[in-house]
């Protein structure tokens, strides 16, 4: 049965492994969807038109290496518990 677990925790730390690119392109939708925000509510609402151009400009301050880094560390990080997993099944 643990050895379900190890396969488990492959597939998954694979798929995160994979994962940076949609991950980073989400995150550029997110952006562009809080600044067209902000500039719809820029007459009508100051704070929150405030408050989105911030998450806007938290948004665009993230590199694409640091989301390539933490999903790449984190993959490796559950590929090793599921090497893990599999060594103390037997």
């Amino acid at each position: 049965m643990s050895w379900a677990i190890a396969m488990l925790l492959w597939a998954f730390g694979l798929l995160i492994v994979a994962s940076p690119r949609v991950l980073f392109h989400k995150l550029e939708i997110k952006k562009s969807d809080t600044a067209n925000h902000s500039r719809a509510s820029k007459n009508s609402n100051r704070k929150e038109s405030m408050f989105f151009l911030l998450e806007t400009k938290a948004l665009d301050s993230i590199p694409w290496w640091v989301v390539t880094l933490f999903c790449v560390l984190t993959g490796l990080f559950l590929i090793a518990l599921g090497v893990i997993a599999l060594v103390f099944s037997y």
